[in-house]
């Protein structure tokens, strides 16, 4: 995954780096010219001292002799004094293969392995020639150079972690915008702030209150389509079953009744449908809970097991509770009971007739979790994410259902902030249907 932090570092340190390499190149070539003509000055100098002298005072001036020290570490000039002809008379330092240069001015000459910068005056008698070593010059162009610049070098580390800082900070209005947008989900699509967004991201995070604002007219209308269309054939599907009630009266142990017993079965599938379309729409249109309400599960877990009594004895299904502890949560009642009761149904009717389902309420290390398990077909382990789905149904179970039970508990319990699990029996066959509550317990008695 690209990170627009790094590509910002990848691109303003190694630009940095370049200004410095660029600041030290320039230092360099400044020193050198500002160092090159003090030193030919003076050069300039020395050796008109010196064509002055031989032209003012009688004789051959003096040369005072040279070491190696003094040419070489010290940069001392070389003082050579040559006659008319070519012949050399006197010199500070011997450089043998170095001769009279033919022209006035300064020279640049390798002699003897190295190189020598050279200054010659031709004057009337004496010919006078400075001569300085080059190596001299270099290492004290570079040595200045290098002494400007280490400072410079020191801070380059620092600086560039500034330029991190400086990068993080200048990045925080992005952070803040996707924490922003990451709190957004279907139920609460609020439109982002635009306090405090910089110039540059304002554009986007205006286009995304825009894309925002679509969203929740098309998730109002979807929710207001179900709402209505359930609304709608509640009443057709209640005419139709006074109907078939009618027609039963009337054709009572006639062989049309067999066919009006499977009709009437049909409609309270159709019933029991538009009750779950129902269902679903007020949870997704309900606000986020506040979480702020006290809930005894045991008294829930009984309270819905009440309520599915008779469809347990309608089947001959042994439907037990083992509930010892007490566990107080915080949390929607209703959420909480819409989970209990859609699994507990499933529960009821994917057992076969004459099965079982045990209601378990218990502590799970630090959790309590409340276990509905059943003894009917199961689950083959690669659909068991994907019964989570709206009108999703195991094919070959036999059972009726609509296939939305266990996406409005999963919805429900994401709402709550709690887990569904689902896994098969090891013992026999069966499904065992939990759920957890994490860090949601008040107390336990």
């Amino acid at each position: 995954m690209t990170s627009l932090r790094r590509q910002l570092l990848a691109w303003l340190i190694p630009a940095y780096l370049l200004v410095a390499a660029v600041w030290m190149g320039v230092s360099y070539r400044q020193y050198e010219t500002n160092i090159s003509a003090f030193m030919d000055g003076q050069m300039h100098a020395l050796a008109n001292t010196y064509a002055h002298s031989s032209a003012t005072v009688a004789g051959q001036p003096g040369v005072r002799a040279l070491d190696e020290q003094h040419v070489q570490h010290d940069g001392t000039p070389i003082v050579q004094l040559w006659e008319d002809g070519g012949r050399l008379l006197a010199t500070s330092w011997p450089i043998p293969s170095l001769g009279l240069q033919p022209s006035e001015g300064f020279h640049t000459v390798d002699a003897d392995g190295q190189s020598w910068r050279i200054y010659t005056v031709l004057s009337s008698q004496t010919r006078v020639q400075i001569v300085q070593s080059n190596d001299f010059r270099q290492r004290v162009i570079l040595d200045s150079a290098r002494k400007s610049v280490e400072p410079m070098a020191l801070l380059i580390p620092l600086s560039v972690l500034l330029v991190w800082v400086a990068t993080l900070l200048a990045l925080r209005p992005v952070d803040r915008l996707v924490h922003a947008i990451a709190q957004q989900d279907e139920r609460s699509l609020e439109e982002l702030p635009l306090s405090k967004v910089p110039r540059e991201l304002m554009p986007l995070v205006v286009s995304i209150n825009g894309l925002l604002k679509r969203l929740r007219n098309a998730f109002a209308v979807r929710q207001r389509f179900v709402q209505d269309a359930a609304h709608e054939l509640r009443t057709p599907l209640t005419a139709l079953t006074l109907q078939v009630e009618a027609l039963h009266h009337k054709l009572g142990g006639s062989a049309v009744d067999a066919e009006l017993v499977r009709l009437d079965a049909g409609i309270e599938r159709m019933h029991r449908l538009v009750a779950q379309l129902l269902k679903l729409a007020r949870q997704e249109a309900a606000q986020p809970i506040d979480g702020s309400t006290l809930v005894d599960l045991q008294q829930l877990v009984k309270e819905s097991i009440g309520s599915l009594i008779p469809l347990a004895e309608k089947r001959a299904i042994d439907l037990g509770l083992e509930a010892t502890e007490r566990a107080v949560v915080r949390g929607d009642a209703n959420d909480l009971r819409s989970v209990l009761e859609n699994l507990l149904d499933n529960a009821l009717r994917y057992t076969p007739a004459g099965g079982s389902v045990d209601v378990t309420l218990r502590r799970d290390g630090g959790e309590v979790a409340i276990e509905f398990a059943d003894t009917g077909p199961g689950i083959p382990p690669e659909l068991l994410e994907q019964v989570f789905e709206r009108f999703y149904r195991v094919l070959g179970t036999g059972a009726q259902g609509s296939g939305l039970g266990l996406a409005i508990a999963q919805s429900a319990a994401e709402r709550g902030g709690f887990h569904i699990e689902l896994q098969n029996r090891h013992d026999q066959t069966g499904l065992v249907a939990r759920v957890r509550f994490p860090q949601a317990i008040l107390s336990l008695t």
